[in-house]
């Protein structure tokens, strides 16, 4: 062999182990943007799943509320999770899921929410009643019946609040979803009447409250 053609062998050589090295390498970051794509598609699909479970408890109970809170708490580990993966090989996907995640989040807070301060205010009118018919024309009665309707305004209010803050959410929440539609299953994503459904729930029950909170201005007229 010719100094020329061995110089030409170990060229082509050099080539060739090039080749092999651009193409392991190619193929490693393709495996890794599948794997990553596959682990951020498992926190949205989860996520998915909690949200749907929420969103059609209809259901006010001691286990309710504690559902909510376990899907609350699950979604902000998924979305604590997005945030610990090297997502470089898939921003686009990485961006949409944290949107979703996050709106996800922020609504589950709320339901609970809402739930926790229903709760309260439903004692708290119940105590304001009993208080105002145990009326004993006394000094101590009138300062309790001050502390009891304070409690029940405090209550309408944080009751109010959460239902205002859920109804924005939930209106925003298709424009989350339409973001990771293209990556996940169709059964992921949740039915704009189950959304509608909660947003028409959680209305209504601020609306009830209100005019629960009237009758017992009501009480106070005739004192």
């Amino acid at each position: 062999m010719t100094p020329a053609s061995r110089n030409r062998a170990i060229a082509f050589a050099m080539v060739a182990v090039l080749a092999a090295a651009a193409a392991g390498w190619w193929s490693f970051g393709e495996h890794q943007r599948r794997e990553q794509r596959k682990a951020v598609v498992a926190l949205l699909s989860d996520t998915g799943t909690r949200l749907h479970s929420a969103l059609g408890a209809a259901a006010e109970s001691a286990d309710a509320a504690r559902k909510l809170e376990e899907h609350a708490a699950a979604v902000e580990r998924n979305l604590a999770e997005l945030k610990r993966m090297n997502t470089a090989r898939e921003p686009a996907l990485a961006e949409a899921a944290d949107d979703y995640l996050l709106t996800s989040r922020e609504i589950l807070k709320r339901l609970v929410n809402m739930q926790r301060y229903h709760q309260l205010l439903s004692e708290s009118l119940q105590a304001l009643i009993e208080h105002m018919h145990a009326d004993n024309h006394t000094g101590a009665w009138v300062q309790q019946a001050v502390k009891a309707r304070e409690r029940a305004n405090r209550d309408h209010r944080d009751l109010g609040l959460a239902a205002g803050a859920l109804d924005q959410l939930l209106q925003s929440f298709p424009g989350s979803q339409k973001r990771i539609a293209p990556y996940v299953e169709a059964g992921t994503l949740i039915e704009s009447s189950l959304v509608e459904a909660a947003r028409t729930r959680a209305l209504e029950t601020a609306r009830q409250a209100t005019a629960d909170i009237e009758k017992t201005r009501k009480l106070d007229a005739f004192r």
